[in-house]
C-alpha cells in the first residue's frame, strides 16, 4: 500500500500535468446554467446534478442523487470508504448559480466561459462552481495516484442560492447514520490581500419581502393625488426608517443579543483596516464605505449585523411617463445576523416595526422569504490545522482568520447532524464579483485551490 506521503507526491505532480484538463472540466460544467430560483431553469439544475454524478462515478465513488422532497433540486452525495480506521471528511459545495441579470452589463456571456487576463469569467465560476470543482480535481487525481489516505464524502446541493430545504432535512433524515470526523464547506474564499482565510463565523440572513397594498386599483395620479393612499410612498418611507443616517438600524431590540468580538480580533482588525477600507474601495468603485458609526470597517463587514434594501417594485417603471398612484408596491429587505442574534426574535420586532412605520390606508405585509442562523466556528482543531499547513505549502501564504460577511445557510445544519468541526474556506478572490455581472474566478487561484486539497486531505490521515 501506498505511504500518504507517497499519494501526496504522485497526486501533486499529477494535478500539475493536468492543469488544462482541470481548466477544460470547469469550463464543462460551467456552461450548463443552473440557476436554481427560475423554474424554466429546473432542468438545466438536473442535468447539473447529473453531470456531477457521472464524474464522480468515474472515480469510482458510491454516487447517488438524492430527491428528497417532491418539486425541490436533488442532493448529490458521492462516497468512498476504503481505509477503515482512518479519518472521514464530509465536502459540501453546490451546483445552483444566481441569475446573471443585468445580462446587458457582462463583457461575455454568462454562460459561455471566457478567459481573460488569467481569470475565468462565468456564472457560477467563483461561487461555486470552481471551488467545488477544484476539491473534485483534488481527490481525482489522489484515487489515480493509487487511492485516498483517508474516506470521503461529498454532499453537494442545489438549492444553495434560494435557501431551499433540501440539504438540511436531508442531513436531518440521514445525518445521523453519516459518520464524519470534519466537514469541509468548501464555499468561501481569499480575503482583500490574497490571502486565504478560514473562517471563525458566519454571519446569519434573515431574507424578507414587503407587500404594501393601497387602492383597490391604480389610479390617476392628477385626480386622486393628494387625498389617495400611495403604497410607493409609504414603502419608501418604511424602508428608509428601517437604518438611520448613522447607518444604525432602528429596529427595536436590534442589537440586544450581538456578542461582540474578542479583544485579539478587534487588534488584529485595527492593523488591517485602513488596508481593507482601500481594498473595498477599489473592487467596489464606490465613492466612500457607509456603515454604523464608531465601528472599523472590518467590524461592519463581519462582527456588525446590517439590514439592507435589495429590490423595490411598484407603479409604472417602463420608458416614457404614466402618472399612476399604484394599488400595490413590494420591496426586499434583508438582514445579515450575527451571534447570538435570533432571528425569530428579530422578525417578531421587525412586524411590529414595520406597522407601526406604515401609514393610513396602506397595508403591509411581511414574508419570509430565507432565514439562517448566524454560525461560529472553532479553529484550534487538527482539520483547522491542517488546512492552514496546506495553504501554506500551495500559496505560500498564512491562513488570516476572518468573520464572513455571507451566509452558508445549511453551516448550522452540518453542526446540528453531525456535531463534527467545520472548517470553511475557499479559493474566489475577494474581487471575484459574485452574484454580479462578470463573475470571475483566477485560474491560479483554480489550480493551487486543487494543490491545497490534496494536501488538506493527506494531512488528515496523521501519517506523513
Amino acid at each position: 500500500m501506498a505511504t500518504t506521503q507517497s499519494l501526496l507526491d504522485a497526486a501533486i505532480a499529477l494535478a500539475r500535468t493536468r492543469r488544462k484538463a482541470d481548466l477544460n472540466d470547469l469550463v464543462e460544467e460551467l456552461r450548463i446554467p443552473s440557476i436554481s430560483t427560475l423554474p424554466e431553469r429546473r432542468d438545466d439544475c438536473l442535468r447539473a446534478a447529473r453531470w456531477l454524478r457521472d464524474r464522480f462515478a468515474a472515480i469510482d465513488m458510491k454516487t447517488e442523487i438524492v430527491d428528497v422532497r417532491e418539486g425541490g433540486l436533488p442532493v448529490v452525495m458521492a462516497e468512498w470508504s476504503g481505509r477503515p480506521g482512518k479519518p472521514h471528511l464530509t465536502i459540501y459545495g453546490h451546483y445552483d448559480v444566481q441569475p446573471v441579470d443585468p445580462v446587458d452589463e457582462w463583457k461575455s456571456p454568462p454562460f459561455e466561459p471566457a478567459v481573460r487576463d488569467g481569470h475565468l469569467y462565468a456564472r457560477g465560476a467563483a461561487d461555486n462552481k470552481g471551488n467545488h470543482m477544484a476539491t473534485l480535481k483534488a481527490v481525482e487525481h489522489l484515487f489515480a495516484s493509487g487511492g485516498s489516505p483517508i474516506n470521503l464524502r461529498f454532499l453537494l446541493e442545489g438549492e444553495e442560492e434560494i435557501t431551499g430545504p433540501s440539504l438540511p432535512q436531508f442531513l436531518r433524515d440521514r445525518g445521523p447514520q453519516l459518520k464524519t470526523d470534519a466537514v469541509l464547506i468548501w464555499d468561501s474564499g481569499m480575503d482583500a490581500e490574497g490571502n486565504p482565510t478560514l473562517a471563525t463565523a458566519l454571519r446569519g440572513l434573515l431574507y424578507t419581502e414587503l407587500r404594501a397594498e393601497g387602492p383597490a386599483v391604480d389610479l390617476h395620479s392628477g385626480t386622486y393625488g393628494g387625498v389617495a393612499p400611495n403604497p410607493i410612498n409609504t414603502l419608501a418611507r418604511v424602508v428608509a426608517e428601517l437604518k438611520d443616517r448613522r447607518g444604525h438600524v432602528t429596529i427595536p431590540g436590534f442589537y440586544d443579543a450581538v456578542r461582540e468580538p474578542s479583544a485579539e480580533e478587534l487588534a488584529e482588525w485595527k492593523k488591517k483596516d485602513a488596508r481593507y477600507a482601500e481594498n473595498m474601495l477599489r473592487m467596489t468603485g464606490a465613492r466612500s464605505l457607509e456603515g454604523e458609526e464608531g465601528f472599523l470597517a472590518l467590524a461592519r463587514a463581519g462582527s456588525r449585523p446590517a439590514l439592507d434594501a435589495n429590490g423595490f417594485i411598484g407603479g409604472f417603471t417602463s420608458k416614457g411617463a404614466k402618472t399612476v398612484i399604484p394599488a400595490e408596491a413590494s420591496a426586499k429587505v434583508s438582514m445579515r445576523l450575527v451571534p447570538d442574534q435570533d432571528w425569530e426574535a428579530i422578525l417578531a420586532e421587525y412586524e411590529k416595526h414595520v406597522q407601526s412605520l406604515t401609514t393610513p390606508g396602506v397595508d403591509i405585509s411581511v414574508e419570509v422569504i430565507g432565514p439562517a442562523p448566524p454560525v461560529t466556528c472553532a479553529v484550534d482543531h487538527e482539520a483547522a490545522r491542517a488546512l492552514r499547513r496546506a495553504y501554506a505549502e500551495a500559496f505560500g501564504r498564512e491562513t488570516a482568520l476572518i468573520r464572513v460577511g455571507g451566509s452558508i445557510p445549511v453551516a448550522v445544519d452540518f453542526q446540528h447532524a453531525f456535531g463534527a468541526p467545520l472548517v470553511i474556506s475557499g479559493i474566489s478572490q475577494a474581487d471575484c464579483a459574485i452574484h454580479s455581472p462578470n463573475e470571475h474566478l483566477l485560474i491560479d487561484n483554480y489550480h493551487r485551490g486543487i494543490e491545497a486539497v490534496i494536501r488538506f486531505i493527506c494531512g488528515l490521515a496523521g501519517d506523513r
